[in-house]
């Protein structure tokens, strides 16, 4: 089965990559590959250069199957959690500073991501901001919220 985006959402994956290609050069950085959904492309010394190239070419040929739309990556940024309400849009309870009442609860609140996923990161984050929410609902030595700091 074919999975990979058509149309419209065609486009916009090739805009977006094309964006990060500019962006990188802009700032004289390098790519070596570019990896999505439309597919694997390679520059410079390519995917894995130094792996050998039997795990190279497997990686190439299958490389299509494990990018599907949401199977392996881990959108994050957008909504960055800090202490300074100038510079991040969370709060350490995962509060929005203009909205105590709305949490956001995903991996939005990261600058960046690594190379390992972010799902018991964001679970433990989760875990954290409901235990606040909780604490703060039953008036028991309530935790800081936005409007507090």
């Amino acid at each position: 089965m074919d999975c990979r985006p058509r149309g419209e959402d065609h486009q916009v994956m090739k805009a977006q990559s094309e964006g990060f290609k500019q962006m990188i050069k802009a700032v004289d950085g390098e790519i070596d590959f570019v990896g999505s959904p439309l597919g694997l492309e390679e520059f410079g010394r390519g995917a894995y250069p130094d792996a050998d190239p039997f795990s190279r070419a497997l990686f190439r040929r299958s490389f299509h199957r494990s990018v599907l739309m949401g199977a392996a990556i881990h959108e994050s940024g957008g909504a960055r959690m800090g202490d300074d309400p100038k510079r991040s849009v969370l709060n350490k309870w995962n509060q929005c500073w203009d909205a105590p009442n709305l949490v956001v609860s995903d991996a939005s609140a990261f600058c960046s991501s690594g190379v390992s996923g972010t799902t018991l990161t964001v679970m433990a984050l989760t875990l954290r901001a409901c235990r606040n929410l909780a604490t703060a609902l039953k008036g028991q030595d309530r935790p800081i919220s936005a409007g507090d700091l």
